[in-house]
């Protein structure tokens, strides 16, 4: 799971900190940078899946107010016996709106596992990587090399006996599901298959497919629960158009069967079929499930099963989940003491505290009277 967070130089975020929990609210008023901190971990994810930081960071993401150029980015992990820190520093040039990285590093159990960072005796940026001594089972410096500054060189790494613990960072972090679902966006039509799930889940039937093949047991999962959801629903298909395959949802209603588009379906029809799914995801692909406003476009009675049930998969099954949301009925069932709220100091900065309590008031009651800044 995902321990702890430091942000610095990202839009309103500036030496940010927060310490994350196995299941964790986040509320606060809009613009107060809580979906900046998903897009945050959205961009480590990327990097570390080997994209070029140019397609990944902005110049217009450093912070407004100031006018230096680096980013830091560091990310605290335990994951069974392992626990990481990994640093990410981009360097933007601001006149050619470029990017790259200038220092990463990780460190596993204390000990130095891997570097990227400018040589000083080469004059140039250098990975420095680290093995597990055959012997002694300790960390060791082995191979450096000259390296592309633009991308990582983490996914590129290739498995071996020794680097057992860079691999298994590497595939923790793969298995975060970072998404801020929105139904109206999310395409019918599912042209190929897509092992991750965009920002919007504008991918959802790609997404989808990719489960539908690698991941049976995902959406057999999603199937029985969504049974139980959508009145009559009985599958989410996929149907053959060409190359392409088209979502399509069949129900049974006074026994009779027929099939509907996943396009024509309402949206919260749509947003629920994709939150099960992606329960079904945590459940099996996935370890971390970060997500923006999943209540939107649902009904109170619809979204708090939903809710109860990834509660019972954290603690059940050592699955991580962050919910943003404004949402009283969400906010009441998920207040156990370790939510956050986020705020804006009077220079722009976002502060983050425990969420106030006030006797005799739901955590709901206290944000519908605008005393959650208090």
């Amino acid at each position: 799971m995902i321990t702890k967070l430091y942000v610095d130089n990202f839009r309103c975020l500036v030496n940010f900190n927060i310490s994350l929990t196995r299941n964790q609210l986040w509320l606060g008023n809009n613009g107060t940078g809580k979906s900046s901190v998903l897009d945050v971990l959205r961009a480590v994810q990327s990097v570390l899946a080997g994209n070029h930081v140019d397609d990944i960071f902005a110049t217009e993401d450093l912070t407004a107010w100031q006018t230096k150029s680096d980013q830091t980015f560091r990310v605290e992990i335990k994951s069974g016996n392992d626990c990481y820190e990994y640093e990410l520093l981009i360097q933007h040039e601001r006149k050619n709106r470029r990017r790259h990285i200038d220092r990463e590093r990780l460190v596993w159990n204390g000990s130095e596992f891997y570097r990227f960072a400018y040589d000083q005796k080469t004059g140039r940026h250098e990975a420095r990587l680290f093995r597990l001594n055959r012997d002694t089972s300790l960390p060791e410096e082995g191979t450096h090399f000259g390296a592309d500054w633009h991308r990582s060189i983490i996914p590129s790494i290739a498995e071996r006996e020794d680097n057992g613990p860079l691999v298994r960072f590497r595939e923790h972090v793969e298995r975060w599901l970072i998404v801020l679902p929105v139904p109206t966006m999310m395409k019918p039509l599912a042209e190929e298959e897509s092992r991750s799930l965009d920002r919007y889940a504008a991918n959802f039937a790609d997404w989808y497919r990719h489960l539908y093949q690698e991941e049976s047991m995902v959406w057999l999962d999603a199937r029985q629960v969504l049974g139980h959801v959508l009145d009559g629903f009985e599958s989410l298909d996929l149907k053959e158009t060409g190359d392409a395959r088209r979502l399509v949802s069949r129900f049974r209603v006074a026994e009779q069967d027929f099939s509907v588009d996943f396009g024509r379906l309402s949206d919260g029809q749509r947003q629920l079929i994709a939150l099960y799914v992606m329960l079904g995801a945590l459940k099996t692909k996935y370890r971390v499930l970060l997500i923006d406003e999943p209540d939107n476009f649902v009904s109170l009675r619809e979204i708090q099963p939903w809710v109860a049930e990834l509660g019972d998969l954290c603690s059940d099954a050592g699955r991580q989940a962050v919910i943003i949301s404004h949402h009283p009925a969400t906010i009441n069932a998920l207040t156990d003491g370790t939510e956050l709220w986020f705020g804006r100091d009077p220079r722009g900065h976002v502060l983050v505290g425990p969420y106030p309590k006030h006797e005799g008031l739901s955590a709901a009651e206290t944000m519908a009277r605008g005393w959650d800044g208090e």
